[in-house]
């Protein structure tokens, strides 16, 4: 069966160290983080070895990611930023990094300038033995030129991101289209309102899982199924009531459900 797993970060609510112990405790395989704590990355990855859990993906800073499509000081940050995310993979020992290719409706059209941009990604990532998977936005244009143009026997594969589909795609669906090039998933739920990205734990929304179960086992996607959902953490009105192991039972019975559709 698919290896499940969830995300993983500092400051959830109850100390990534008992949030870890109680994951394995209760059946998750695998995490990912995000790329831009090298410090929390790296021991991460230690306690995940002594745990039997992997760390699957490093997600990639997008805070500006429309630089991407640009050139100057602002597009040279960027790449350092993201070159940066692949070498801390690398030296992780974790196989994939996950990028944003853009952000918000307004962002810049496809260009010379950013596919430059990313073809000296593209060489890094490469170098280093690291694969980058793009994940759908609100833009379907960017990642279909990328996917063609990096075809599947370079360092360059999909993430399905399931809520951003359902809140930014106007009913698109990504899978018929890439999921020969899924290498990772981010799934999630939300209510299905356009630009509400809830990341709830699927089946509390309103995102169709019978319908992304019959995507998954059409595609022939055999990866890990990851949860990237809202933690518990402070200020957050979503799941805060919830000790630890109840948060982590009720994460695990969500993920392992849609695995058990989707076979």
């Amino acid at each position: 069966m698919q290896k499940i797993g969830i995300n993983v970060s500092p400051d959830v609510l109850y100390g990534a160290e008992s949030f870890l112990r109680s994951l394995a405790a209760v059946g998750f395989e695998s995490v990912f983080t995000d790329g831009d704590d090298p410090a929390f990355v790296r021991w991460l990855t230690n306690r995940c070895a002594s745990s039997g859990l992997t760390v699957e993906t490093l997600h990639a800073p997008f805070h500006h990611i429309n630089d991407l499509w640009t050139t100057g000081p602002g597009a040279d940050a960027l790449l350092r930023e993201l070159e940066d995310c692949v070498d801390l993979a690398a030296e992780n020992g974790i196989p994939i990094v996950v990028t944003h290719l853009s952000s918000g409706e307004n962002c810049p059209h496809v260009n010379d300038a950013g596919l430059l941009n990313f073809d000296r990604l593209v060489d890094h990532a490469a170098k280093k033995g690291v694969k980058l998977a793009v994940e759908n936005q609100r833009k379907l244009g960017n990642i279909s030129v990328i996917l063609e143009m990096y075809g599947k026997d370079t360092p360059v594969g999909f993430c399905w991101d399931v809520g951003h589909e359902a809140c930014f795609a106007h009913g698109r669906e990504y899978m018929p289209l890439f999921g020969d090039r899924c290498i990772t998933t981010h799934i999630h739920d939300n209510n299905c309102l356009y630009n509400v990205d809830e990341h709830l734990l699927p089946f509390d929304g309103q995102i169709d899982f019978r319908r992304t179960a019959d995507l998954i086992h059409n595609s022939g996607y055999q990866g890990p199924l990851m949860l990237e959902v809202d933690l518990p953490h402070e200020g957050s009105d979503k799941y805060n009531r919830l000790s630890v192991d109840q948060f982590t039972a009720k994460a695990f019975a969500a993920i392992n459900r849609l695995r058990v559709i989707a076979q």
